[in-house]
């Protein structure tokens, strides 16, 4: 070191700093500045798309799951018109998906309900008494099936969702469909 870089760092160049060596030792306050003028220059440039952090959060609790995930089937029938409540007396739009796997098929319909959610009325095979839960970034809901395995979410927001279905006596696999756009 020379003359110069111990009036730059305050630090007689015999003795270390405590900010000198390896990562992970404490920096000092010129340090923080560098770092907080980088941070609003990426901030600027490059900013953190709006819901990553809740998407991660949401692939995380997927992948905690360690399910089987069933395959989405094509059902190719056109969408289906359905007639709400008696008493609101509207006409909905439905649309119906399947999933499919060696131990359990899942059918769900979806509508939209009155308060502008959406509706999820779904049926599983082979008939028994599920844990249905819905994963969507920030949270998830849940419900039990009957025990011909029909089961209903309602005022579902619309964005990327999945089913996780689980036995309700627990025996055989948890099974989760892929994320799809509801």
């Amino acid at each position: 070191m020379t003359d110069a870089d111990d009036d730059r760092t305050g630090h007689d160049a015999a003795e270390p700093s405590d900010t000198d060596g390896a990562a992970g030792e404490l920096l000092d306050a010129r340090d923080e500045e560098v770092l907080a003028d980088l941070a609003r220059v990426l901030t600027t440039v490059d900013p953190v798309p709006e819901g990553l952090a809740d998407r991660a959060l949401f692939a995380l609790t997927l992948e905690r799951l360690r399910a089987d995930v069933l395959e989405l089937e094509q059902v190719l029938t056109p969408e289906l018109v359905a007639r709400s409540h008696d008493a609101e007396r509207e006409m909905v739009r439905v649309s119906t998906i399947t999933f499919a796997s060696e131990p359990v098929t899942v059918m769900v319909n979806l509508s939209q309900s009155a308060s502008g959610g959406l509706c999820i009325d779904g049926w599983v095979a082979p008939a028994d008494s599920y844990r249905v839960e819905l994963y969507r970034p920030g949270g998830h809901v849940a419900t039990d099936s009957d025990e011909d395995g029909a089961f209903v979410l309602l005022d579902v927001p619309r964005g990327a969702a999945c089913l996780a279905l689980r036995r309700s006596d627990g025996t055989g696999p948890t099974v989760c469909t892929p994320v799809i756009e509801l």
